[in-house]
């Protein structure tokens, strides 16, 4: 099996709200938001641009990397899912 990725460039515009309010109701569905650091989680919601990548593990598990910008995402996503890494930073 292999690990499966998913990017969403904005996606609390499709429920027409905003950063903040989409990031909380993530976290409500029990999802966790991995974040390089607080700063760029307020970068996000101050700026109301947000990327998202989620990847499916091998083992199953989900994990959510959010950011300001793609690269960030990726950045983050690279340092986390080295092997025996896990995600140190949930906002």
């Amino acid at each position: 099996m292999s690990e499966s990725f998913f990017v969403a460039h904005n996606a609390h515009l499709e429920a027409e709200t905003t950063v903040a309010r989409h990031l909380l109701h993530r976290e409500r569905l029990g999802e966790t938001l991995v974040f390089a650091t607080q700063a760029d989680r307020a970068l996000c919601e101050a700026g109301g641009d947000v990327w998202e990548l989620s990847v499916r593990r091998q083992d199953g598990t989900l994990a959510h990397f959010v950011g300001a910008s793609l690269s960030a995402c990726l950045a983050t996503a690279q340092r986390q899912l080295q092997v025996g890494a896990q995600p140190s930073l949930a906002a």
